[in-house]
């Protein structure tokens, strides 16, 4: 059985464009761009060069689940930007899925320039097609002077639900 990521490459034929922004499916050898891509924004975060042991099993999981697509933002060639969604079936909503966005990053110096409005769209797009009947996306609250929250507003997302957190495995991030 296909999982989402073919369904969608099928659907909307793998790649789209907004300007010279190409977003698309990542697939199984595009870890070390994604990687790149999450480097360049929180340089702290992890060791730069080679995926660990580690980091290689989570996304070889997260390609072999099907209900998990991970998209990359191209930019002549090299990765800008990136974001997971996850389909969630559901018994609620007339069995519609929902939509979880998850790790919308863009490297700093190519911020505001329309790759985060183009890899939301896309995810937006596709989660549609999946049949989702909403999308859910949290954001911390940091965000709300850094022009991320402007982002999902002018995305068609609205601030009508109260989120929680509760980190199990390491201290609250500031």
């Amino acid at each position: 059985m296909p999982g989402l990521s073919e369904e969608l490459r099928s659907h909307t034929g793998g790649v789209s464009t907004d300007s010279d922004i190409v977003i698309r499916a990542a697939e199984a050898g595009d870890l070390a761009a994604v990687l790149m891509v999450h480097e360049a924004h929180t340089p702290e975060g992890r060791d730069a060069g080679h995926p660990s042991d580690r980091e290689l099993a989570t996304w070889q999981r997260m390609m072999s689940t099907r209900d998990v697509t991970v998209y990359l933002a191209e930019l002549d060639g090299r990765p800008v930007g990136t974001a997971t969604l996850l389909v969630m079936p559901n018994v609620t909503y007339d069995c519609a899925p929902t939509a979880f966005i998850e790790a919308v990053v863009v490297i700093p110096e190519r911020r505001r320039q329309g790759v985060a409005t183009a890899v939301i769209r896309r995810v937006l797009a596709d989660a549609q097609a999946a049949g989702c009947d909403k999308v859910q996306l949290l954001s911390h609250k940091r965000h709300a002077s850094d022009g991320a929250h402007d982002l999902y507003l002018a995305t068609g997302f609205l601030p009508e639900a109260e989120g929680f957190r509760l980190y199990l495995r390491r201290a609250h991030p500031r």
